[in-house]
């Protein structure tokens, strides 16, 4: 990809966000670093690795939406991250897998110090991986703010959250969580990783255009030999390509336009409604 074609999607926000970061960084003593698991590579912004790094803060790689990848795959990944010695758990927000576990795992971290006071934790990822949803199941595991009304905003869309904000989201022990808005690296240059990026909800359609994000999508079913995507729409063969497969659905469903009809087909991706997948191969992490 040459540079009149990279993918750039940098809103202001994002940019004031990591200055933000910057600012708050020395309060912090861990990390929480949110992945899709879907995309466990593609979904890394190098950023707050080198923010962590030249901190000198620790982190715990969260990969969120388990219940929507290949999970052979993403044990896979863990395994090989912990075997250099990156702390990694897999979690579904969506269906409160491992958010009991994942404290456990940040009060390891909780030095003396921040016995009293409370352990202050940064929650950082790309737009849409599931950081409000996150935050607010972890509030749900302890019993004395279960009760309280969401304070962190989930939507279907990115870049819901604007603003660095910080929270109370654990009694015993005693811990807080700065919210960060979903942060994009500034280009992407890989022309495959923009896709997959806009196929899982990172990124807005419109970046990559819908049609090749549907493209994409039917040649990596077919390339997994997944049959669900197909056969979930009454469809008896393998679509071959993304238009193929849109205009089998469209006539199947009697929508009105080709837009509806792609729409359609990508939000019953993005809620695994077509199967569970991972687009990004273990090798990757070699």
């Amino acid at each position: 990809m040459n540079n009149s074609d990279k993918i750039s999607w940098y809103p202001g926000h994002m940019k004031r966000a990591m200055e933000n970061l910057e600012k708050r960084i020395s309060d912090v003593q861990l990390f929480l670093e949110l992945r899709d698991a879907r995309v466990p590579f593609s979904s890394k912004n190098y950023h707050f690795d080198n923010l962590m790094q030249a901190h000198n803060k620790e982190k715990i790689i969260i990969f969120n939406k388990f219940d929507l990848c290949n999970q052979e795959t993403t044990n896979k990944i863990i395994e090989k991250y912990k075997k250099v010695g990156i702390q990694c758990i897999a979690t579904s927000a969506r269906e409160r897998l491992n958010l009991k576990e994942l404290i456990m795992m940040t009060n390891a971290y909780k030095s003396a110090k921040f016995a009293t006071v409370g352990m202050w934790l940064m929650i950082c990822g790309m737009p849409n991986v599931g950081k409000s949803t996150i935050i607010n199941q972890l509030r749900q595991t302890t019993p004395k703010l279960n009760k309280r009304k969401a304070i962190a905003k989930s939507t279907a869309s990115p870049c819901t959250t604007k603003n660095v904000a910080g929270m109370k989201i654990c009694d015993e022990p005693l811990a807080y969580l700065v919210d960060t808005p979903g942060v994009m690296i500034p280009n992407i240059t890989e022309e495959e990783q923009g896709i997959k990026l806009g196929l899982v909800g990172c990124i807005k359609d419109k970046i990559v255009t819908k049609e090749r994000i549907l493209d994409y999508l039917v040649k990596e079913m077919n390339q997994q030999q997944m049959e669900k995507y197909y056969k979930i729409y009454g469809l008896n063969e393998r679509p071959k390509t993304g238009g193929e497969y849109m205009l089998a659905v469209r006539e199947r469903y009697n929508h009105y336009n080709y837009e509806t009809t792609i729409d359609f087909i990508l939000n019953g991706f993005r809620i695994g409604k077509l199967g569970n997948i991972t687009l990004d191969s273990v090798d990757l992490l070699n």
